[in-house]
């Protein structure tokens, strides 16, 4: 048994030119390290270094996605305050599994799926413009909505409620991707995957939100705008790929 996301950074070898999307046009230096890191129940992120003489890239384990969520403006400062208070309260079917008193907030409790409702309530009520039409025109009551059914409705519709979560979402997600990227400098590949993503796919490709987020990072940015970014097409399973990789090594063919 291998962890999903030590799965999934094998998972990212084999992968062809037509296996993902570019959201940027850096060229992948040969042998640097790479990484992979997808919002879904959870925020899974993998290393992968390849050493001088090695023969093989291999993956590193992570638990990135338990870091503290990074505050850069007062809005995100609020968003901490009401997160503690919704994870230890909040009757949503998204919270229901973490439900708790915590002393806490990691960053994956505000970028991966279970977030979105959470961000979802805290705009709701930090903007009364913002209507719940999410609720009033499907009959769900807020603690049915699911983060699948923000982004869908979003998506589909452009309601601005869960426009502004989507995009929330999006920039907290490129905070964090920015952040893992100046530890490890992985020139060799920035693999994003998820269920989140996939979801949210078109808003990346067709804004500026990620990119502008992920680059902005001061005196860093020179740096962070010569890494490849790729977003990994939904219909491509990283999980079995990367559990072939492994057999395919464990037996030396």
């Amino acid at each position: 048994m291998i962890n999903d996301f030590t799965a999934a950074g094998y998972g990212i070898l084999p992968l062809k030119e037509k296996d993902f999307i570019r959201l940027n046009d850096n060229q992948i230096v040969e042998g640097a390290v790479k990484i992979v890191i997808g919002p879904g129940t959870g925020l899974g992120q993998g290393i992968l270094a390849k050493g001088k003489d090695s023969r093989y890239y291999e993956p590193i384990a992570s638990e990135g996605g338990h870091v503290d969520f990074s505050v850069r403006t007062r809005e995100d400062f609020e968003l901490l305050e009401f997160a503690q208070k919704f994870i230890e309260t909040s009757e949503n079917v998204e919270n229901l599994r973490a439900k708790g008193r915590i002393h806490r907030v990691s960053v994956e409790r505000l970028c991966a799926g279970p977030a979105l409702p959470l961000i979802y309530d805290f705009f709701a009520r930090r903007d009364e413009n913002l209507e719940r039409k999410l609720e009033t025109e499907t009959g769900k009551t807020f603690n049915d909505i699911t983060g699948e059914d923000i982004v869908s409705f979003g998506m589909t519709t452009k309601d601005p409620l869960c426009m502004r979560v989507i995009e929330k979402f999006t920039e907290i997600f490129a905070v964090e991707v920015g952040n893992m990227s100046l530890k490890c400098l992985p020139y060799g590949g920035i693999y994003l995957t998820g269920g989140v993503t996939a979801g949210i796919l078109d808003y990346i490709l067709h804004t500026d939100t990620f990119l502008d987020n992920f680059y902005a990072k001061g005196r860093q940015d020179k740096k962070m705008r010569k890494m490849p970014v790729f977003v990994v097409r939904p219909e491509i399973h990283l999980g079995l790929l990367g559990a072939e990789e492994c057999a395919r090594r464990a037996l030396n063919v």
